[in-house]
């Protein structure tokens, strides 16, 4: 994925997620460390380097920064991430 398509699909998230309201963390009620609504961001269930990444409602979700490092970088991330597919 190039990053000039994710900028342009970014605008198109944060509406959407505003549409659905969704202004917390969604890895909140999968992590008790879960900062709930502080500098949120979104993570891509697959990574964008894999060049499977979706850039979709569908495709990401919304984290604080405990949740989006479980989901990406500590150990059992991969299962971690699994169970955030399952939330929607």
């Amino acid at each position: 994925m190039k990053p000039s398509e994710w900028m342009e699909a970014k605008p198109k998230l944060i509406e959407k997620y505003r549409k659905e309201n969704i202004m917390t963390c969604e890895g909140r009620s999968l992590n008790p460390e879960c900062m709930r609504n502080w500098a949120l961001n979104f993570h891509h269930l697959d990574r964008r380097s894999s060049g499977r990444a979706e850039n979709t409602y569908k495709g990401t979700r919304l984290l604080c920064p405990h949740c989006h490092w479980r989901a990406d970088q500590a150990p059992g991330h991969k299962e971690f991430n699994e169970l955030l597919k399952k939330l929607r």
